[in-house]
């Protein structure tokens, strides 16, 4: 099947398909006033969160954040690529595919999939015939079906083995480069960039290779770990090794174990511990955290015992504080030196690392125990200078529960009143919710953004613009999609939130256009028209304003011709009639 499929297509496709069916097929779901609820499928809770409206043909979790159309579903819910959703679409309602062109950065994109799954195929492959890379892998514990789980390969001590291979079948070398598996020597020549190295392939939530990581099989060769650079599909700061993995052995992830290192998550996950994940060689970030938290509302992060542990540890709590919201819980396991979580299992067992899990101890206690080090707060210089490390830190913590016992909890360490931390301590209202419920309808809605979020979830209401040249004339942030989306619409007739939304898939505004569509509207339904024609009176008040303004300005500094000072004067006899 081609990577290439007509849009037209895909929009039909999403259409004619019934998002309410397609969910209830593998999410059994109840009619709640006008739209249907579960238990959200991409995250543990106990209270239905997960809405599906059949109007927007569109779904949308208050507790996670997930959301999208039928396609987005399939993706995400039965880890299917992009083609293989709608190949699953199409055959639920009888169609062909016919060939042809779509969005050029999906085809783009899928292109450089293509690339990286060929050559997890060809590390898998190389494996077999490597001995060296073979014993490695036995040495470490790791048993064939594990191997074989987690895609494990090898990469042969050659300069351009993959790269040829690649090039053979038919891949583009400025694809091989795209996705940094070669890399150019100052005389031009292409070579591979894992050499003599055992390959772990980094994929997404669907299961598509983003990236490697190669580790040196020689203890004196550097670098140990190597892994692919940002990519326009490969992101490290974002990714977590191992998810993948983790969702194919179980859906309900109660929480996840945070490690460092790749063969820490194989081994844990070789021994009946699979709710693991690593991060890429980088520190926790908070893109990490959120979404983490997406999946789970409890992470254990473990770290060896040492400095560098403790290190990693404060940086991930750093990074953990500005999304803890209530509900949310990060404990911390610290393991005895010279041990890791890949040593210490194979040494003692599933057992014996349950047991550190059961005794994680509490990012409060850690964050107070770290901060009170040589401290002593027995005496009044010790008591001011632990509210003085603690303040600047949790005031990145957002409004709530956990925030007020971190603060109680800081005032009987300090001996203060807790109306004297509050007064420490204050609130920042400029402070993001991390809320993920809440994370649409907080942002500042300004007129633009409030007739975007209408033009979004009722698409009809495009038929009301008559001049879509205030669009040119208007100058205001947002204005641009505005105008993109009501081009989109008057082009092309009976879309829906869902058509809508496919057609900005895998483009900067289609995230942003998804949290609008997932947003409440506080304006009634019988009242969407109204609001809808007063925004757009409201643009056409301000065009004007700001074309009498730019008029004034010129005639102040060079002066205007005849035309100008015509369109001045009926501009401003249209101001004082519209007031």
């Amino acid at each position: 099947m081609s990577n290439r499929i007509a849009e037209s297509f895909i929009q039909d496709l999403v259409l004619r398909s019934d998002i309410v069916q397609l969910i209830d097929g593998y999410v059994p779901l109840k009619k709640a006033g006008r739209n249907f609820v579960a238990c959200c499928p991409f995250h543990t809770e106990k209270t239905p969160s997960f809405s599906v409206n059949s109007q927007k043909q569109f779904y949308h979790c208050f507790g996670c954040g997930a959301s999208g159309n039928v396609i987005s579903f399939l993706m995400e819910y039965a880890h299917k690529n992009f083609i293989e959703a709608v190949e699953m679409l199409a055959a639920r309602l009888g169609l062909s595919i016919p060939q042809g062109e779509y969005n050029a950065k999906q085809a783009k994109h899928s292109s450089l999939y293509d690339v990286l799954r060929a050559a997890m195929d060809f590390y898998r492959h190389e494996l077999e015939q490597d001995q060296k890379a073979m014993n490695y892998f036995q040495q470490r514990g790791i048993d064939a079906e594990t191997a074989q789980r987690f895609a494990l390969g090898a990469a042969a001590d050659q300069w351009d083995r993959l790269y040829n291979h690649l090039i053979n079948k038919k891949f583009s070398a400025e694809s091989i480069a795209a996705v940094g598996l070669s890399v150019r020597s100052d005389s031009g020549r292409e070579y591979d960039r894992f050499r003599g190295r055992v390959m772990f392939p980094i994929r997404d939530r669907r299961g598509r290779p983003l990236g490697f990581g190669g580790r040196s099989m020689d203890a004196e060769a550097q670098p140990k770990y190597l892994n692919s650079p940002e990519t326009p599909v490969f992101h490290k700061g974002g990714e977590l090794y191992g998810l993948y993995e983790a969702e194919q052995v179980t859906r309900s992830l109660e929480y996840l174990i945070i490690v460092e290192g790749y063969m820490d998550v194989i081994a844990l996950s070789q021994h009946g511990i699979v709710n693991v994940v690593a991060t890429l060689g980088t520190a926790t970030t908070s893109e990490h955290m959120q979404r983490v938290f997406r999946l789970t509302s409890r992470i254990i992060f473990c770290f060896d015992g040492d400095s560098a542990g403790q290190k990693a540890a404060w940086r991930a709590l750093e990074a953990a504080l500005p999304v803890l919201s209530d509900g949310r819980e990060v404990r911390f396991i610290f393991l005895p030196l010279e041990e890791d979580p890949d040593s210490l299992v194979r040494k003692q067992g599933k057992e014996a690392f349950n047991a550190y899990l059961d005794s994680a101890m509490p990012l409060s206690d850690f964050f107070f125990n770290q901060l009170s080090q040589n401290l002593s707060l027995e005496t009044p210089d010790g008591r001011a200078r632990l509210a003085s490390l603690a303040t600047p830190l949790l005031e990145k913590m957002p409004l709530g529960v956990f925030r007020t016992l971190m603060l109680d909890e800081l005032a009987k360490k300090t001996r203060l009143s807790i109306s004297s931390v509050q007064k420490i301590v204050p609130a920042n209202p400029e402070l993001p919710s991390y809320r993920p419920a809440e994370t649409a309808s907080t942002a500042r809605k300004t007129p633009v953004r409030l007739g975007l979020t209408l033009l979004i979830q009722y698409p009809h209401l495009v038929q009301y613009i008559e001049n879509t040249a205030i669009f040119k004339e208007v100058v205001v942030a947002g204005i641009e999609l505005f105008a993109a989306v009501v081009d989109y619409l008057q082009t092309h007739a009976k879309q829906t939130t869902a058509s809508l939304l496919e057609h900005w898939r895998d483009q900067t505004e289609g995230r942003y256009l998804e949290r609008l569509a997932a947003e409440e509207l506080m304006t009634p339904e019988t009242g969407v028209q109204a609001e809808f024609k007063g925004i757009l009176l409201y643009l056409q008040k301000l065009a004007v304003e700001q074309t009498i303004e730019m008029l004034w300005q010129k005639a102040s500094s060079v002066g205007l011709d005849d035309e100008e000072k015509s369109q001045l004067q009926l501009l401003i006899q249209q101001q004082k009639n519209n007031e």
